[in-house]
């Protein structure tokens, strides 16, 4: 295997791994935002009420995304597995 393909492999793992993680990290930071906002204009700064929120929406999302989630990533494993035997 040349050192090109090993970097365009490290390069689609890379990109799969950010496409899989955004949508989390997405909702995690508009659920940090909107506590955040609510948590300025009531003047309570409890830890406990950013966590929970977050904690929660984070679910929300990993339980609706979690069926491309899979899908994305046991695709990129399939491609990978075939296009080694071509790359040795």
């Amino acid at each position: 295997m040349a050192a090109f393909d090993a970097l365009d492999l490290a390069r689609e793992l890379v990109r799969v791994s950010l496409l899989a993680a955004a949508p989390l990290l997405v909702v995690a930071l508009a659920a940090g935002l909107l506590t955040g906002l609510l948590q300025a204009a009531t003047q309570v700064h409890e830890h406990t009420l950013s966590f929970v929120p977050k904690l929660i929406a984070v679910a929300a999302a990993v339980a609706i995304s979690l069926p491309w989630l899979i899908a994305s990533v046991a695709e990129y494993t399939r491609q990978l597995i075939s296009t080694i035997p071509n790359r040795l």
